[in-house]
């Protein structure tokens, strides 16, 4: 039994964070050489984008439309608005979910805690090495288009794609301290899985749906999503204010994961 869980569970994602980076390395060279392919007749496909109905462009996370006209412009729309949630998002839940329930399920837990690793310092781990795997798989993201972007000619702001890629992290990361804390509160996988999934889709909905309906506008502040992009980081670079809240967020969900784990039954 390894005493330090942190450097344990690096090791075995080892080979899972080089099917993340291949895969990533893939996806960038594939969207680079496409956009570089057809950058030429940027014009027309901008006009396309620009006739796609208002509520398809709040989807896309494009609230003040869509500028293909540069490669960061292209990547909004490819990466930032939903591929990239998707992926983090993702990642987030499964490696919060992981930290307390999925070890329930497996039954593992009780004999990791029958060790002298203790309750706090096992959790405290965990939160860093879902932190790391969070971050990592970001500089992926941030290192590939990056290197094709030079590859293929491609102008791409680094201070504002840098913003991007921190705004797009600390989502993934909310949702995997939100899924720890309800795996905390519930023990169960399932459930866990399930309830952040689903405020996954409806903070999704909201931040999408509100800007197009007066009457709930204000409903965008309690989505998670809106403090992601709305201020859109690759055109105005980071917004303190928007990565402060959601920061301030994922410690509370962390400090309220410690004490709902405190008096977890883990029979």
């Amino acid at each position: 039994m390894y005493k330090n869980i942190y450097l344990k569970n690096l090791k075995d994602m080892r080979n899972n964070l080089i099917y993340w980076f291949v895969g990533l390395i893939t996806l960038s060279f594939y969207l680079s050489f496409a956009y570089s392919s057809f950058a030429q007749n940027i014009g027309a496909f901008d006009e396309l984008i620009n006739s796609f109905p208002e509520e398809l462009l709040h989807f896309l996370g494009a609230s003040d439309g869509l500028d293909m006209s540069t490669f960061g412009g292209f990547l909004n729309l490819e990466i930032f608005g939903v591929i990239g949630p998707i992926m983090l998002v993702v990642v987030g839940i499964n490696t919060g979910t992981n930290i307390v329930a999925g070890e329930l399920n497996n039954k593992t837990l009780e004999l990791i805690m029958s060790t002298p690793i203790g309750k706090n310092n096992y959790l405290f781990q965990q939160i860093l090495v879902m932190i790391t795997r969070i971050i990592l798989i970001s500089l992926f993201i941030w290192f590939s288009f990056n290197l094709f972007g030079r590859i293929f000619n491609l102008e791409l702001d680094f201070k504002n794609f840098s913003a991007t890629i921190v705004h797009l992290s600390l989502l993934g990361l909310f949702f995997g301290c939100l899924s720890l804390f309800i795996g905390s509160l519930t023990g169960n996988k399932s459930k866990t899985l399930g309830i952040s999934t689903t405020i996954a889709i409806i903070s999704h909905f909201i931040n999408s749906i509100s800007p197009l309906i007066n009457s709930v506008e204000k409903l965008k502040y309690i989505s998670i999503f809106h403090y992601y992009k709305t201020s859109e980081p690759i055109i105005n670079g980071i917004d303190i204010s928007d990565g402060f809240i959601t920061s301030a967020l994922c410690i509370i969900l962390i400090a309220l994961s410690f004490i709902s784990y405190k008096y977890l039954d883990l029979n």
